[in-house]
């Protein structure tokens, strides 16, 4: 083969773009691989929230069964009309809630502990969301009313068939003071 200046110089002229483009590609493919790294990381955080989030709801639900109580969710009650629809259901395909779960889309507004006796409501601060809290069932004398004030978004407190004495819900009171605590065998408070 005879080589031409020519040909010597667009052999060379090709290997130095071949070389180029190689260096322009894999500082591009570094940028891309960093870049994915950051947004799959970015991401992960972000979804972490909620998904903590709904394992901690779903605790929260379990040990409510467990105690043969009822959840009310948030999606029907409506703030605006203080009214609740029954028929409500969350914002958020059928199949998709049966595939991960109701705590993905919804929030627990209202629990109703009616069938056991209370002896413990520290499992309840899995409910961030509680608004209402409702005990129709006798309680346990020690019982520590402390793990609601953990709750910010309590509103109220309703007490049925306790036998709270006047003392422990004055304590209760005092303890939630941003909470409406009511209770059958007393008045309300001024």
């Amino acid at each position: 083969m005879i080589s031409s200046p020519t040909a010597d110089k667009m052999r060379r002229s090709r290997q130095t773009d071949c070389q180029v483009f190689t260096v322009l590609f894999s500082s591009m493919t570094r940028f891309s691989l960093r870049t994915l790294l950051i947004a799959t990381a970015v991401i992960a955080v972000l979804m972490a929230f909620p998904i903590r989030r709904a394992i901690d709801q779903k605790r929260g639900r379990e040990w409510v069964a467990s105690q043969s109580g009822h959840v009310s969710f948030s999606c029907k009650y409506n703030a605006l009309t203080n009214e609740w629809d029954h028929n409500a259901s969350p914002n958020a395909p059928g199949w998709l809630i049966d595939a991960v779960g109701i705590d993905f889309f919804d929030t627990v507004d209202t629990v109703v502990l009616d069938n056991m006796e209370v002896t413990d409501l520290s499992p309840i601060t899995d409910l961030y969301s509680l608004r209402q809290l409702a005990i129709h069932i006798e309680i346990d004398d020690k019982l520590n009313f402390a793990p609601l004030a953990e709750l910010p978004n309590l509103e109220l407190v309703y007490l049925d068939y306790t036998d709270i004495s006047a003392e422990r819900l004055a304590e209760l009171r005092d303890l939630l003071p941003n909470v409406r605590v009511d209770a059958t065998n007393h008045p309300p408070p001024d």
